[in-house]
């Protein structure tokens, strides 16, 4: 289950409204409304059933949505520290699509105990639905290749005798994944920084570069050829791998045209 974009289903209010409004919402509008019977003891404790009320209706929002779905699905009971973890950790998540991707990461566990270590849970805890968004969008361009690490595969490079070493790239931003983007997934944790290359590709050879539901397999002619690619950290990797958006094909056909020129490409 990946996170979705959220619609406003509010009117737009002025400043001052606005502010009341989540101010009552959270118990905390005692001094706007002028003096209050009630002191702030009794305020805070007001405001603290409120907030444990809302951790609960959270929780509950989180189970029924893990149990939805298909209920031939095999599982085990997860990890007790694991699961004393989670409910922590998503107690205080609010947002509808985040609480249903932390709804599918339960609902996975259960069925594949340990597919989600508590590491990324916590740095999942720190990320708002924009940075879950971001995550989706450069998890639907990454690819395996050579191993089970997932990569942002960008461009090339090769050496030629007269032109010295040459870079050929695409522009990630041109598919939803702008470089402001990109430093907050560096920021995040998700992505290495570095731009990496692999190690030349053997002439003749035959690379699979595996995408989510489809591959591209090169076989290169020329000699001295590196690809260019961000890795994702093990946290990215593991959280990347909830996520379930396909690959956009205009990513693909515009890769596909990038790297032609080394030799012969296959899809499937």
């Amino acid at each position: 289950m990946t996170p979705k974009p959220a619609t406003p289903d509010h009117k737009i209010k002025n400043r001052k409204a606005l502010l009341l409004s989540l101010a009552e919402q959270r118990g905390l509008a005692g001094l706007l409304h002028g003096d209050s019977p009630l002191s702030f003891g009794d305020r805070f404790q007001i405001r603290r059933q409120l907030d444990e009320a809302t951790r609960q209706k959270n929780l509950e929002t989180i189970v029924s949505l893990a149990s939805q779905g298909s209920s031939d699905d095999v599982g085990s009971e997860p990890d007790p520290d694991w699961l004393s973890h989670f409910f922590v950790l998503a107690e205080n998540i609010r947002h509808p699509a985040m609480q249903q991707f932390w709804a599918s990461i339960l609902a996975q566990e259960i069925v594949r105990p340990g597919h989600c270590s508590i590491q990324a849970l916590n740095r999942l805890k720190q990320m708002t639905q924009k940075d879950a968004l971001l995550l989706q969008k450069a998890s639907a361009l990454g690819c395996h290749f050579g191993d089970d690490n997932l990569r942002l595969l960008f461009g090339y490079q090769h050496k030629t005798l007269l032109q010295g070493l040459r870079q050929h790239k695409l522009s990630l931003g041109r598919h939803r994944l702008p470089y402001a983007g990109l430093l907050q997934l560096f920021e995040l944790g998700l992505l290495h920084q570095a731009e990496l290359e692999s190690g030349e590709l053997p002439a003749g050879s035959a690379l699979r570069l595996v995408f989510n539901g489809r591959q591209l397999v090169l076989h290169p002619l020329k000699k001295g050829v590196r690809l260019l690619y961000y890795r994702f950290t093990t946290i990215g990797n593991e959280l990347a791998a909830l996520m379930t958006e396909t690959t956009p094909e205009d990513y693909l056909r515009e890769l596909s045209e990038l790297l032609t020129p080394l030799g012969q490409l296959q899809q499937s």
